[in-house]
Formats: C-alpha cells, structure tokens, sequence
C-alpha cells in the first residue's frame, strides 16, 4: 500500500519543531550551509533566486536571504509556512506538494534536504526532479540530499541518543527541559527498502505540555536510481558527495548530488 500513496500531515510536526533545532549559525559553518556555500552558493552571482524544498521553519531561506539572494521556500505544511514567514518576512513562500508543483523558469537554483525520500516510487521521483527541471533558469543548479540504501543504518542511528529496541522495534529519543521526542522505527519491507518512522513528540507551550503523534513513511533508494532519475528529468553534470564532507556528525551520512540544468543552445 505504501507504493500507491504517501501523504502525511506534517503540520503536527511544526508544533514541536523550534524546541528541538537549534537555529544554524552561518558564522559557525552549520553542516548544511557549509554543503551549499562550496557545492552550490561559490557558482551563484549574488541576487540569484533560490527555491527551498521542503522549506520547513524557514531557517536555511532566512540566512541564504541575508546573504543577499532571493529566496523562496516550499513545503506541503501550512503551519511550518506559518513560522516560517514570521521568519522569513522578506521571502516567498509556496504550499505545495513538490509532486504536483508547476512553475515557469524562476529560479536560478534549487535546494532540498531529505524531501524526496517521501516519494515511494521512482516514477513520482522523476515526476518531482522534472518539476524542478521546469521550474529552473537554463544552467541553473540542483543540489539536494536524502537517505540513500547504499549509506543508511537500517536499524536506528548508533549514536548515544538511541535506545535499542523498544517492543523489539528499534528506538530513538531526545529529551530536553521543554521537549521530548521518541521515535519507532520499523523496517517491515525491507525488500522495497521502506521505513515507517512514528513520531510522538511532547512540548512545553506556554506552560502547557502538548503532544503530537506523526507517522512518515520513507523510501530508500539507490544512489544508482537517484542519478537515473536525475537524467531522466533531463539534468546533466549530476555529482555526488558525502554529507560527513561537510562536517555531518549525525548518525545517518547522506548523499548530497549536485547537478545542472542545461542550455537549451547546448
């Protein structure tokens, strides 16, 4: 069933979202600016359009708007929109699912972190990288990561913040003075390379604990079939790199790919 539809709701998400992340300090080299400043933001004229996918609370549109671009972010959660205009005041916003996304050539460049991995099948990953391509000036720049089978611990992140099993399913936890969050993961098809991920979350509001319960679901490809998929939306010029080049230290390393629109006079 997982191949047919994948819709979740991710506004439960935005509720607990600004207890858990520490906003990155571009002046400290957060792991995803630095992955942009050297694979994307270096070959961009300063006023260059850039469109966040899978934009969230905003933070990555914020600080590439403060560095002088244009920035628009996009996501399918109206309440991470919500805080990310407040944010973001001097940028757009779009509430769209990528999959059904249409939009003439804007935008000089594009970027997402971990959104396509909620397209269950290659043809709605196509689909999505070719609305991208649409979207995109001739010669502009796509980067984006996500959870690749070739690099992903199936079983849970082995780092101090995971906690074995919970009922023989692989858990993680965080807690903090105002927010804890335990994550289920589980694995049932791992021939298709599926994870179901449950999320219940718990956050101190304005006095009030309040709770949240989200399930996602992701798919796991190949690098080889993120690449195929790349050219077949039509990019050329399509690079890899390891999220750990850029000072990742979290439990997951991920490729991050970098590609190119072409010249329609090429």
């Amino acid at each position: 069933m997982y191949l047919i539809n994948n819709d979740p709701n991710h506004d439960p998400l935005a509720l607990a979202w600004q207890k858990q992340y520490i906003p990155i300090d571009v002046e400290d080299g957060g792991t995803i600016i630095t992955a942009l400043e050297q694979l994307m933001l270096r070959h961009l004229s300063k006023g260059a359009h850039i469109l966040d996918i899978g934009c969230l609370d905003g933070e990555i549109v914020k600080h590439l708007n403060i560095k002088g671009y244009q920035t628009t972010g996009l996501d399918v959660s109206e309440e991470f929109l919500r805080i990310a205009r407040k944010k973001a005041p001097e940028s757009k916003f779009i509430l769209c699912d990528i999959r059904k996304f249409e939009s003439p050539p804007t935008y000089d460049a594009v970027y997402s972190h971990n959104s396509f991995s909620f397209l269950l099948n290659l043809e709605e990953l196509t689909t999505a990288f070719r609305n991208v391509y649409m979207a995109m000036h001739d010669n502009g720049l796509f980067g984006l990561s996500m959870q690749a089978a070739d690099c992903t611990l199936f079983d849970g992140p082995p780092d101090s913040s995971f906690t074995g099993k919970f009922n023989d399913i692989p858990s993680y936890q965080v807690v903090q003075d105002t927010f804890v969050q335990i994550e289920r993961h589980t694995n049932d098809n791992r021939e298709e390379r599926i994870r179901e991920i449950k999320m219940t979350r718990f956050a101190l509001i304005n006095g009030i604990w309040k709770r949240s319960d989200v399930t996602v679901v992701e798919k796991h490809y190949f690098i080889s079939e993120i690449k195929s998929a790349l050219e077949n939306a039509g990019f050329i010029e399509i690079d890899v790199y390891d999220s750990r080049d850029f000072g990742d230290t979290t439990a997951f390393s991920q490729p991050c790919f970098v590609c190119r629109k072409p010249s329609l006079s090429q």
